[in-house]
């Protein structure tokens, strides 16, 4: 286990400590914990507060950020699958997507009426987040197409196909735009393309 390693433990394990609890907790000198615990601020790991107890000065002590979760082990992806898995056992699989996609659909909704139809696309993908997906949007004569280089939900679409149309259902749905999933990583290909028309519901 790393110093680094060993001075995170300690802050989840222990909660908010000061440089003297970390050197008596990992055997490591004041200095190298200094340089450790800025780096980790850099990073946006751990933050420093002052700490009171009784008379004088604050004592400074250094606790873990909510990004520091990131730094501990996670098992998501295996509870995701077998979530999944037991819903496409049940043949429930494709009922469950489409609810996800309608309730993240309803949380973006209402900030996107009224827009243009390009912003509106544009604005749904950036509620989203999903700049993660090293996403281009184009215009194309029949309305517009997306390419994602990054598909952030590959591994599990490729067990579970019906994830990957999880983003169109989401298009559709919070915009009432036209949306396909055309061709796909999980196939083989370079990036995941989707497109579809700017025409909503109303206006078809």
């Amino acid at each position: 286990m790393s110093s680094r390693e060993d001075i995170l433990r300690h802050l989840k394990v222990q909660g908010p400590a000061s440089v003297r609890q970390l050197v008596a907790a990992t055997g490591l000198s004041a200095n190298a914990v200094r340089h450790h615990l800025t780096r980790l601020a850099g990073e946006g790991i751990v933050e420093e507060h002052d700490q009171r107890s009784g008379v004088g000065r604050p004592a400074h002590v250094y606790a873990l950020t909510l990004a520091a979760e990131g730094a501990f082990p996670k098992r998501y992806p295996e509870l995701l699958d077998a979530v999944l898995e037991r819903a496409a056992a049940r043949g429930m699989l494709l009922e469950l997507l489409d609810d996800v996609a309608a309730s993240l659909a309803d949380g973006v909704k209402a900030d996107l009426a009224g827009l243009p139809p390009r912003a509106r696309l544009l604005a749904l993908m950036q509620r989203l987040d999903y700049g993660d997906m090293l996403g281009r949007l184009a215009n194309t004569e029949g309305g517009w197409e997306f390419h994602a280089y990054n598909c952030v939900y590959r591994a599990t679409g490729e067990r579970f196909e019906p994830v990957c149309d999880l983003l169109p259902k989401v298009v559709h749905y919070a915009t009432g735009m036209d949306a396909e999933r055309v061709r796909c990583q999980r196939d083989g290909n370079r990036t995941c393309h989707f497109a579809g028309s700017y025409l909503s519901d109303d206006e078809r």
